[in-house]
């Protein structure tokens, strides 16, 4: 996110949370324009992740929209993956794969994680953690 634009993207973010009626806790590295919202949902409640993932995807493409970019310092992870056409084109993301299997030819690492297109089985894992269902872990 370009620096300049940080404070129209925080109002942005506001009135979207409002709007999905979410909370949205921001942290970021104003320095480098780095934001990181934080979207409070409550998984237990009928819709509230599939709101904070509609959500989620508002911020991304108003970020786009300010001159900002889906990557980080972290890179393109699952959630991010499916914005990628909105800022690269065809050619772009095909580059990218060509690059990625001339470094990666079994395409091993991070499989299905990187491309819009790919089938990442963690996608399909919402609801209880593991170790939540055991009683190892609570969010309470």
């Amino acid at each position: 996110m370009p620096r300049s634009r940080l404070g129209e993207a925080l109002a942005t973010i506001e009135r979207l949370s409002l709007t999905h009626n979410l909370r949205v806790a921001n942290v970021f590295h104003a320095g480098d324009g780095n934001l990181h919202p934080l979207i409070l949902f409550n998984g237990r409640m009928a819709g509230e992740l599939e709101r904070a993932e509609a959500l989620a995807g508002e911020i991304i493409q108003m970020c786009i929209a300010l001159g900002g970019s889906v990557t980080g310092e972290h890179g393109i992870g699952m959630e991010k993956r499916q914005h990628m056409p909105a800022m690269f084109t065809a050619t772009d993301l095909e580059v990218m794969a060509e690059l990625r299997r001339a470094l990666d030819p079994g395409e091993i690492s991070n499989r299905g994680k990187m491309f819009p297109d790919g089938e990442a089985l963690a996608l399909g894992s919402h609801g209880v953690h593991p170790l939540e269902r055991q009683g190892v872990i609570s969010r309470e």
